[in-house]
């Protein structure tokens, strides 16, 4: 893979899990205040509202601008942002650091979007792989992000160096770094949302991610619930959530493991979710956190293998000019329904018990796999000009030899 993939790539990880970690603080610093579960949910849906709101039509900016440029400029953003959170939390105000946490994320919303709109020309016929590894990347902000914080809860004082600290080598990655821009068709633009309506594959593959992103959100939080009672055995409550939302968020990197599950995008997207649902349905049955960390892991490892699958089919569906506004929709979709799962989770599982919620979700799980359907592949796209390149190298003279060795061969 090319060295400058990996930086990016790298880049990408760094920041989409640094602005994640402290919300596990911020969620425990809620409940020990107000041991309210609606205003427990709302605070979990504060850091998933940003993405509902503002990924549909910001990431449109990954079609009209530079996409690298995108990316540094959510980054710098970040950084501010969350410099500000230290601030807010260090002087005892945990509702500002909310505000401000939620408004890193909104800075940070048309990032993805652009990156995996700039895959098939940057990697060429590796960009399988590297979507792959993408979306276990992103999918790591939303569950190693949070696992980090949960096991950073023992000495919380460095939750935030840790974050800030991540955030600053994202941005140093990303220097240099140049992506291909959006090519343009010669039929006039094409809409993002008539290219939702004219792609049966497309509407099936975003319903399947917002269904997979309520599970993981719901899960979640369930975890908290169940780290409230007697499942944690001998220990302390804090110690007992980190662990189970560690061993969740960390199965996550667990997914390229599973890459042979499935022999094309939809098999792997259908045994993704029926493997997430079983770890699920494990866990319901475990007696104590100890038993439930393998099933967890499991569940979070076949979670991402899932998604990106799915993250496929539309990268393939969708014309290049709008790929990051359709994968804008697609954040949008997902985490919508996953904030639902965030405002619900809680109260349903107070009126219902935990264990009885996880069963549930399981069956939904098992009836998720039956969404997506088999269509003929279209062939990807192939572009001859420098797909990526790095700030010394924008003078080569010749196309060919400036691009990706995946694009060279092609």
């Amino acid at each position: 893979m090319d060295a400058r993939i990996v930086r990016l790539l790298l880049s990408h990880a760094l920041a989409s899990t640094a602005m994640s970690v402290p919300w596990p603080w911020l969620l425990v610093l809620v409940w020990e205040d107000t041991h309210d579960p609606v205003l427990l949910g709302m605070t979990a849906a504060a850091r998933l509202a940003p993405y509902v709101a503002c990924s549909w039509w910001v990431s449109r900016i990954g079609d009209r601008l530079g996409r690298d440029l995108v990316v540094r400029a959510t980054i710098a953003g970040r950084l501010v942002l969350l410099t500000l959170v230290a601030v807010a939390l260090a002087v005892d105000q945990p509702l500002a650091g909310v505000v401000l946490a939620t408004a890193a994320i909104a800075v940070a919303t048309p990032s993805y979007p652009a990156l995996a709109a700039s895959v098939p020309a940057a990697a060429g016929r590796d960009a399988d792989r590297v979507t792959r590894l993408l979306v276990t990347i992103e999918v790591a902000g939303f569950m190693v992000g949070p696992a980090v914080g949960g096991l950073l809860l023992a000495a919380p004082s460095v939750i935030m160096p840790v974050t800030i600290g991540a955030t600053a080598a994202a941005w140093v990655l990303m220097r240099g770094l140049r992506l291909a821009a959006a090519t343009r068709s010669g039929d006039g633009a094409v809409g993002t949302w008539a290219t939702v309506r004219g792609s049966a594959a497309i509407r099936r593959a975003l319903t399947f991610m917002a269904l997979l992103n309520l599970l993981d959100v719901t899960v979640g939080l369930t975890l908290l619930l169940l780290a409230q009672g007697s499942w944690i055995g001998h220990l302390e409550e804090d110690t007992a959530y980190g662990l189970a939302s560690g061993a969740l968020g960390f199965g996550a990197l667990a997914a390229p493991a599973l890459v042979r599950c499935g022999a094309d995008t939809v098999g792997r997207a259908r045994i993704g979710i029926l493997v997430m649902g079983a770890g699920v349905l494990a866990t319901a049955g475990s007696p104590s956190v100890l038993w439930a960390l393998l099933p967890l892991g499991i569940a979070g490892a076949a979670s991402v293998h899932a998604e990106s699958a799915a993250t496929v089919i539309i990268q393939n569906e969708a014309p290049d000019e709008v790929r990051a506004a359709m994968f804008g929709v697609a954040d949008a979709c997902m985490v919508g329904a996953a904030m639902v799962g965030a405002l619900l989770a809680p109260a349903v599982a107070e009126a219902v018990t935990p264990q009885l919620l996880l069963l549930a979700l399981a069956a939904v799980a098992g009836g998720s796999a039956a969404i997506l359907r088999r269509h003929p592949a279209q062939a990807r796209p192939v572009t001859a000009v420098p797909a990526i390149s790095s700030s010394v190298s924008t003078d080569v003279e010749n196309p060919a030899e400036a691009s990706s060795p995946a694009v060279r061969s092609a």
